[in-house]
């Protein structure tokens, strides 16, 4: 019982709004009605903001591309040259054992001969490169780490 009754109110609650939504949208048909005059596509009605006047009409009718844009053109030369250093007569160490003592024993080596050097470790064998001309040194720094039993030999190269 309570069912159908609430079912009623319902219903008459919804058929109220309804209507009421109908009747406001006439009313507003009524109100904003439109023309419904149309322009034909052979006659179109002249908009005077896209008839070109002035410079605008001369750039619009103008035939070549010997414009420039309105920016500032700068042009630089650097000469590198001065600004690269020349290349430098360095050494690589080439070693046998790869393993962490052997690394640490040239590293330390190294160190005690006060040389700049650098331990680069692109793959499985890492490249040492050292910078020095005395070969001397160089002849000294093989003999040591034959001592450590790695068997080494010193190569030129250019960076």
């Amino acid at each position: 019982m309570q069912k159908k009754v609430l079912l009623a109110l319902f219903s008459i609650l919804t058929l109220v709004i309804v209507g009421l939504l109908a009747s406001l949208l006439q009313h507003e048909e009524l109100i904003f009605q439109t023309s419904k005059e149309y322009p034909t596509p052979v006659q179109p009605q002249p908009n005077s903001l896209l008839t070109p006047q002035g410079w605008v009409k001369d750039f619009a009718i103008a035939n070549t591309n010997t414009y420039q844009f309105a920016v500032n053109e700068l042009s630089l030369q650097i000469d590198l040259k001065s600004f690269i250093p020349p290349k430098v007569k360095s050494f690589r160490l080439v070693i046998d054992k790869t393993d962490r003592y052997s690394l640490f024993c040239i590293a330390q080596t190294l160190a005690s001969f006060d040389l700049p050097f650098v331990i680069e470790e692109k793959s499985k064998n890492p490249d040492i490169y050292i910078t020095t001309q005395d070969s001397v040194i160089l002849k000294d720094i093989v003999k040591r780490l034959n001592e450590y039993d790695i068997d080494s030999k010193m190569t030129e190269i250019w960076l």
